[in-house]
C-alpha cells in the first residue's frame, strides 16, 4: 500500500489530510505527525489521518509522497529530522508561503535520492489548528508547484496530481517569482491590515475610534487576528520582497494623497476606474485581457459589457464624463483638421 505522509496536523495539513481521505484513493495510506498531541488525537479522531505517530521519523518511513505542512521557520528543523529516513525515490513537498529559502535549504540537506517539489496552496481562514480543517479549502485555489533542481518528473507529476485531487489548481512557478507575487497579493494584505489596526489602536483617541469601528475596518483589520509567529516568520524570509510591495504602496498612497487636492471628475475617474477594474478581477474577465479605464473605454465596443459590471448610476456618470470630455475635445480637434 502506498503512504502520504503529512508533517504538521495544522489547518492546512489537516485539511489536506480530509481531502486526500475524501477523494477515497486506492490502495493509499495517510499517515501524519504533530508535535502537539492534540493535534495528533484531533485529526485521527477527524479521519483527517488513518495514523498520527509520534515522531516525524516515523510518519515518512516507506512514504513515496512527503508533505512538510509547518510554518516556514520550521521546515529546516523538519528536513533535518526526516532526512535519514526518507525513502529511495520519494517525493518531499511544502506548503510554505516562502519558496526561495526553502528550496535552499532542501538543497542542502535532502538526500540526493529523494525529489523536493515546492509546494504553496493560496488557500487558509484567518482561525488555525486541526479543529478548523475542512476538506474543501482548497477547492478552485491556485496551488503554486516549485520544482527544485533535479526534482524528477514523476515527483513533479506527484505534487501536481496531488493538488488536483484536492480541488486546486497547479500553477508552475520559479522560487523567486512566486516570492515576488505572493508578497503582493498575501503578505502585503497581512503588513497593511496590521499597520492599520496598529496606527489607530496607539493613538490617544482610541476608545473613540474603536467604538466607531464598523465592518470596513473590521473587515480591513481581520487579518491582525493571525497568528504572530505566522506573521513573523512571512517577514523574515521573504523581507526583501515585502519590503519592495510596502515602498510601492507608499507611493501609491502619496499619488492618490495629491489626488484628494484634484477636481470631482479626477477623483471619480480614479475610484470608477478602480472599482470596474476590481469587478473585473473578481469575475475572472481582466486576468487575460488587461485593465479597463473608463475614460477610454466608455461608452465603446465595450460598453456593454461593462453596463452589466457596474451600477447603472456609476454607469451614467461615466458615459456623462466621457461626453464632457468629447465636447471639450472637439474645437481643438476642428482646429486641427
Amino acid at each position: 500500500m502506498a503512504r502520504i505522509a503529512i508533517i504538521g496536523l495544522g489547518l492546512i495539513g489537516g485539511s489536506l489530510g480530509l481531502a486526500l481521505k475524501a477523494a477515497r484513493l486506492k490502495d493509499m495510506e495517510i499517515v501524519g505527525y504533530d508535535d502537539w498531541r492534540s493535534a495528533r488525537k484531533g485529526a485521527e479522531k477527524a479521519d483527517a489521518v488513518d495514523k498520527a505517530y509520534s515522531t516525524a521519523r516515523e510518519a515518512v518511513e516507506g512514504a513515496g509522497l512527503v508533505v512538510v505542512a509547518t510554518p516556514p521557520a520550521v521546515v529546516k528543523e523538519i528536513f533535518e529530522e526526516i532526512a535519514p529516513r526518507l525513502a529511495e525515490g520519494a517525493a518531499v513537498t511544502d506548503v510554505a508561503s516562502s519558496k526561495q529559502r526553502v528550496l535552499e535549504w532542501a538543497e542542502e540537506i535532502l538526500p540526493r535520492n529523494v525529489s523536493f517539489v515546492g509546494g504553496h496552496p493560496m488557500a487558509g481562514k484567518t482561525d488555525a489548528g486541526i479543529d478548523n480543517a475542512e476538506a474543501e479549502l482548497f477547492e478552485g485555489a491556485t496551488y503554486f508547484v516549485v520544482p527544485g533542481a533535479g526534482a524528477s518528473e514523476s515527483a513533479v507529476q506527484s505534487v501536481v496530481g496531488m493538488a488536483r485531487t484536492v480541488g486546486a489548481k497547479p500553477r508552475f512557478a520559479k522560487a523567486d517569482e512566486h516570492d515576488h507575487h505572493v508578497a503582493a497579493v498575501s503578505h502585503m494584505p497581512l503588513m497593511v491590515s496590521a499597520g492599520l489596526f496598529t496606527m489607530l489602536r496607539g493613538s490617544e483617541s482610541w476608545p473613540d475610534f474603536g467604538t466607531a469601528a464598523g465592518p470596513a475596518y473590521r473587515d480591513l483589520t481581520r487579518l491582525a487576528s493571525g497568528d504572530p509567529q505566522m506573521a513573523t516568520e512571512i517577514a523574515l524570509t521573504n523581507r526583501e520582497q515585502i519590503q519592495h510591495w510596502i515602498d510601492r504602496f507608499v507611493l501609491e498612497l502619496h499619488r492618490i494623497r495629491q489626488l484628494m487636492d484634484g477636481t470631482e471628475e479626477e477623483i471619480f475617474r480614479e475610484f470608477s476606474t478602480a472599482q470596474i477594474n476590481h469587478t473585473k478581477f473578481l469575475s475572472g474577465s481582466d486576468l487575460e485581457y488587461g485593465q479597463v479605464d473608463p475614460a477610454s473605454e466608455l461608452p465603446s465596443s465595450s460598453a456593454q459589457l461593462a453596463s452589466l459590471m457596474v451600477s447603472p448610476r456609476i454607469y451614467e456618470k461615466v458615459r456623462e464624463m466621457t461626453k464632457r470630455a468629447e465636447e471639450v475635445e472637439e474645437p481643438s480637434r476642428r482646429r486641427r483638421r
